[in-house]
């Protein structure tokens, strides 16, 4: 019977002694402040102004103005390309959404204006070289009436971190299929 003690004794003071922690234990758990400031920042915040051609809006003047032509109009081509301005807010790492209002002039002395919501998908936000997916989806105005609008870029690229230049490479809609633009991420 004393032998059962002492080797249950010795068997407690052992589960006893590894269930303890040592003195120089620290706990592992991350400290949150620590892992933040260590995690590389985004800028959430982006203004960018741009240009491009070959938009929606030049297909109709072209068209349209090759059409008169044909009967014998004037041509009423007005300008070709459109000037856009663009707002947008990083929700996280990879979604953005943010707003396009774009200017073109496709009819001589009339005007058409673009807002548009957007949603962009970011690749690689704190590289140098982001590549993205976006969709713009609103509408287009001028003093005749308003019509629906939209612009899909299958494949852009941002180059650059605080003053990125953006390249939209597979795009079409009202921003043009050849789109670049300079902004700033604060």
């Amino acid at each position: 019977m004393k032998l059962k003690v002492i080797l249950l004794s010795l068997m407690l003071s052992a589960a006893m002694s590894f269930a303890q922690e040592p003195e120089n234990y620290t706990d592992v758990q991350p400290d949150t402040e620590k892992s933040v400031k260590n995690e590389p920042e985004f800028k959430r915040h982006s203004i960018s102004i741009g240009y491009g051609i070959l938009t929606i809006s030049d297909f109709v003047g072209i068209v349209g103005s090759a059409i008169i032509s044909i009967f014998g109009g004037e041509d009423s081509f007005g300008i070709l390309g459109a000037v856009s301005i663009d707002y947008g807010y990083k929700v996280n790492e990879i979604f953005e959404t943010g707003l396009v209002f774009n200017y073109s002039m496709p009819i001589k002395d009339e005007s058409l204006y673009t807002i548009m919501p957007r949603a962009k998908l970011n690749f690689n936000v704190n590289g140098f070289v982001n590549p993205f997916m976006e969709l713009d989806a609103g509408v287009a105005f001028n003093g005749n009436g308003a019509a629906p609008m939209f612009h899909a870029t299958l494949l852009g690229l941002e180059l650059g971190k605080t003053l990125p230049l953006t390249l939209n490479l597979l795009s079409f809609g009202q921003r043009g299929i050849f789109y670049a633009s300079l902004g700033c991420k604060f």
